[in-house]
């Protein structure tokens, strides 16, 4: 774990991005799908945490033993920074099928998810095609 400690934060955030996508798909599932707890989507989130925490302790593993402990530290970050930013995108997603349409609540999240969705990724060189040829290719 001391070996660890450097990422210490950024597995932290991990953990907090994580527990939150969890809870609320489970009360988006819960509240506007009426679905009773699915053990495959408990798994699949934990199983999807279990990757971006091997490899973030990877990188910066590989990173130390490459003596490019600085490196692999921004590595890690970016992919932290990634992870949270799409995760929240989820977050705020099912937050919007939690609230009803109208009410304050739902319009906050409404506009974050607006804001994060369309607006912010203009300032992200590359995302924005990124996400259009992955929407695109997901349809064909």
């Amino acid at each position: 774990m001391a070996f660890l400690r450097p990422i210490e934060g950024e597995l932290d955030s991990l953990v907090v991005v994580f527990f939150l996508n969890f809870f609320f798909g489970y009360l988006s599932g819960m509240i506007a799908d009426h679905e009773d707890f699915n053990i495959k989507k408990a798994l699949r989130c934990g199983a999807e945490a279990t990757v971006f925490f091997v490899l973030c302790c990877a990188i910066f593993t590989i990173g130390k033993m490459k003596e490019q402990t600085q490196g692999a530290l921004q590595c890690v970050s970016f992919i932290t920074y990634v992870i949270v930013y799409f995760y929240t995108l989820n977050v705020l997603k099912n937050l919007k099928k939690i609230f009803r349409p109208g009410t304050t609540p739902w319009q906050v999240v409404a506009f974050l998810y607006y804001f994060l969705r369309c607006k912010f990724i203009e300032r992200i060189p590359g995302l924005r095609e990124y996400l259009n040829l992955k929407t695109k290719s997901d349809i064909q």
